[in-house]
């Protein structure tokens, strides 16, 4: 707990003066926005067996002798969960003798103190939450961590651009070529529907989000109302439309500093879930006169048929 400009700014006591948590102000933080992009599955499973089917013509012209075409094709694919945790330690005695003095107790379980309701509702679930949007769920990529130490942001789990980035290796996935993504607004409308117009024909008809940074997201947007007019069928939505096609721009908090784009209908976006009831729920002990937080649960997500993720050629590694 760091609260040394507190005590510097207000002295080293704790003298009442009508404060409260009303007058505890933080940062905004993340929505997490990337999930709803995806559909849960609820599974024990540590890696989720599927398999891909490819179906190719039967159709033939007639003729009396029997001439089969055998044309199913089945191919395995595994999505991988991730354990991940919370561990964290508190000492509420520090705050005793400050100006947040009031989020103190009196009695000797400090886990009743005022301070650790305060700080497991509003600073710990929703900065776990913000931590797997930021960090994890797009950008993460996995790193098992070195016994006794507390393992780096963006290691918990593979996210979307690592994902996407072995597909397009491994050409499974293949990209639309479309170069670097303009920060002119009314070139990259025209970018984004040229994205558009490349994407596998059979899915043209498929009502699909079409996810980027809220940046390019925004850029979009504002190109979009220049070229054809203000979109005035959003319903105060920030979702714009692509003009004759069925993909919804998306801006996504997780995507910060990529240019990447990608589409897939939602039922082939998959997130797995287990145990996540214990996002919510944190387990408290008092050990001594300190107070330990934890909790841990288990996600991953991917995408059933690979030949249905549809990309730009934009996706790099962090920091590349």
């Amino acid at each position: 707990m760091e609260i040394s400009d507190i005590i510097t700014e207000f002295g080293a006591f704790y003298q009442k003066g009508g404060q409260n948590i009303t007058r505890i102000y933080s940062m905004l933080r993340a929505n997490t926005v990337t999930e709803t992009l995806f559909t849960p599955v609820v599974t024990d499973d540590t890696l989720y067996y599927i398999a891909q089917q490819v179906q190719k013509r039967v159709l033939q012209p007639f003729q009396k002798a029997f001439t089969p075409i055998d044309g199913a094709e089945f191919s395995p694919k595994g999505i991988q969960m991730y354990k991940m945790k919370v561990d964290d330690i508190q000492y509420p005695d520090e705050l005793e003798a400050t100006w947040l003095g009031f989020l103190a107790g009196n009695g000797l379980d400090r886990t009743t103190w005022p301070f650790v309701r305060y700080y497991v509702e509003n600073v710990l679930i929703p900065q776990l939450k913000e931590d797997e949007e930021m960090n994890e769920i797009f950008w993460g990529v996995r790193d098992e961590p070195t016994p006794g130490t507390a393992g780096a942001a963006s290691t918990s789990m593979n996210g979307i651009n690592k994902i996407i980035i072995d597909g397009q290796s491994g050409g499974s996935i293949v990209p639309v070529q479309t170069g670097t993504v303009p920060t002119d607004i009314d070139d990259l409308v025209d970018y984004v529907e040229e994205f558009a117009d490349g994407i596998n024909k059979k899915y043209w008809r498929t009502a699909m989000p079409l996810a980027m940074s809220e940046e390019n997201a925004r850029l979009y947007a504002r190109g979009y109302d220049k070229k054809y007019g203000k979109n005035t069928n959003n319903e105060g939505k920030n979702d714009t439309a692509v003009s004759k096609t069925n993909l919804t721009v998306i801006g996504l908090p997780s995507m910060i500093g990529s240019d990447g784009m990608w589409a897939t209908p939602k039922a082939n976006a998959i997130k797995l879930l287990k145990r996540t009831e214990n996002i919510n729920n944190i387990k408290i002990e008092g050990v001594d006169r300190s107070v330990k937080l934890y909790t841990d649960y288990s996600t991953g997500i991917g995408f059933g048929i690979d030949a249905a993720v549809f990309t730009n050629d934009q996706f790099e590694e962090a920091g590349s």
